[in-house]
Order: C-alpha cells, then structure tokens, then sequence
C-alpha cells in the first residue's frame, strides 16, 4: 500500500469516526437531533436500492418500510427494517452479523450507542455485501464461473481434467 493510499484510508476512518462522533453527540442532546441519523437513513436506502437497480416496486417498498419520521420511537422500526432488507440481499454466511445486531438490539443498555455502533457498523457492512455483489456481476457479465477465485478448489491435472477423480461409490 503506498503512501497515498495509507493517507487516503486513514482520512477516511478520521472523517467516519468524527460523523459518528457528530451523531452520538446529537443523540445525546435534549431533545435529541436527529438531522444527521435521518440523512444518513436515506442514503443507506439508497444503497439498498442500488441493490436491485431496476426493480422499482421493491424501491418504494424499501422506503415505505424504512423511511419513517426518524425520532425515538421509530428507530426500533428503521433498525429492524434495515436489518431485514440486508438479509434478503446477503449471502447466508452473513446472517450471524445480522442475527447479532438483533441480539444487541433486545439487550442494549445505552440506546444511544447502540444506535451509533449500528448505523456505523451496518454502513460498512452494506458497502462490503454491495461490492461482493458487483463483482459476482461482472463475472456473470463476463461469463466467468460466479464464485469468487479465492474460494474456488485447486485442481491439479490436465485440461481441466484432474489427476485424481472419484467416482462416487
């Protein structure tokens, strides 16, 4: 990684610790603003859309299920339903971090916090599962075999044909 780079990452971990910073601080006020977590509600259903580019009936579902008036006692709904519409789009390897974050949720003592180390850890989740799935895209696109190179077998042999074959019995 060059220099460039590691500057690049760092800036952005500053910037994203210093938003979430931003939100924790609002939350904590009396009465709580709730500007930045609302906008940062919209974007993450923007990036759930971009999931399903071009089906426009489930984008309206989406916001309709997500996009409430962000005040206190909406966010239990926003959460679950953020939670929920990850799932439908995740690979099944995933749901342990979906099934924790429910599991945080019903226990959580501070909800303020809570609220921040989800949206934060749930921004970075949606970007990872977006770009897993851009990738398999483009290999479709490409007509390459879907699953990724680094979880492929390694088979040794001769014109696709490897050296040791089973025959099943």
């Amino acid at each position: 990684m060059s220099n460039a780079e590691r500057l690049e990452e760092q800036i952005k971990t500053q910037y994203t610790k210093a938003f979430f910073d931003i939100i924790l601080e609002d939350l904590s006020q009396e009465p709580p603003k709730l500007d930045h977590i609302s906008s940062l509600v919209k974007e993450l259903v923007d990036g759930l859309c971009k999931f399903i580019p071009s089906r426009k009936e489930a984008h309206e579902k989406i916001k309709e299920e997500i996009l409430l008036e962000v005040n206190i006692n909406t966010m239990p709904y926003i959460i679950f339903g953020l939670i929920k519409w990850i799932e439908k789009f995740q690979a099944p390897a995933y749901d342990k971090v979906t099934r924790k974050w429910r599991e945080e949720f019903k226990c959580c003592t501070n909800y303020n916090e809570f609220i921040v180390k989800f949206l934060k850890e749930y921004y970075g989740h949606v970007e990872k599962m977006y770009k897993e799935l851009w990738e398999a895209r483009k290999r479709l696109v490409n007509n390459e075999n879907l699953v990724p190179p680094e979880h492929r077998p390694v088979v040794k042999g001769k014109n696709g044909i490897p050296d040791i074959m089973k025959s099943g019995r």
